[in-house]
């Protein structure tokens, strides 16, 4: 019986790093190329990041954009005091393609009055042809108990004929996902 209680407690210490994962498919449901087929958000308390990963159907196109067009990107609309459906995010951690195989990740606060003001950066990986992940700094978004969120992915390439970008959201608007942060794990010495 002991056994199992330790190899209980193994797991459980184990899974505890990433708690809090929210998960959500989305279905096949635009025409460009960057059409999300599932998200995640959580809180890694082990590195206290805040993690989202979005897949999609197809590889990602590396222009996302014709010339003379805004850049196209993959948005996290996080809402921590406003209410989605009701205001606008309060944040944005949007991901642009940088040179080469690198891209650029940057996060915005609404104001009441101007544009958005930019606050800080974010870790951006591509770890597969269709999948990327975005790490936040929870202090960026001025650490919340609980935050909402959707992933917007606009593209302005040739398969999108409009020219304010081709959307796709997950969830489907207005729905929103939600991920609870946890107290940071300390790190071992």
């Amino acid at each position: 019986m002991n056994r199992i209680a330790l190899t209980l407690v193994v797991v459980l210490a184990l899974a505890a790093p990433v708690a809090y994962a929210t998960t959500l498919r989305d279905r096949d449901d635009v025409t460009t190329k960057l059409d999300i087929s599932k998200i995640s958000g959580s809180h890694n308390r082990l590195t206290d990041q805040l993690v989202h990963t979005v897949d999609f159907y197809e590889a990602i196109p590396r222009a996302l954009s014709q010339k003379g067009t805004p850049p196209g990107s993959v948005c996290v609309d996080i809402w921590t005091r406003s209410t989605p459906g009701e205001s606008p995010a309060d944040y944005e951690a949007c991901a642009t393609p940088g040179k080469g195989s690198a891209w650029n990740g940057s996060i915005a606060r609404k104001r009441d009055k101007g544009s958005q003001l930019r606050v800080g950066t974010m870790k951006v990986e591509q770890p597969s042809d269709t999948r990327l992940v975005m790490r936040i700094d929870p202090d960026d978004i001025k650490r919340p108990t609980s935050y909402k969120w959707r992933v917007q992915a606009t593209t302005f390439g040739k398969d999108c004929k409009s020219s304010a970008g081709c959307p796709d959201y997950a969830p489907d608007r207005p729905d929103t996902a939600e991920t609870k942060l946890g107290k940071p794990r300390a790190k071992a010495a």
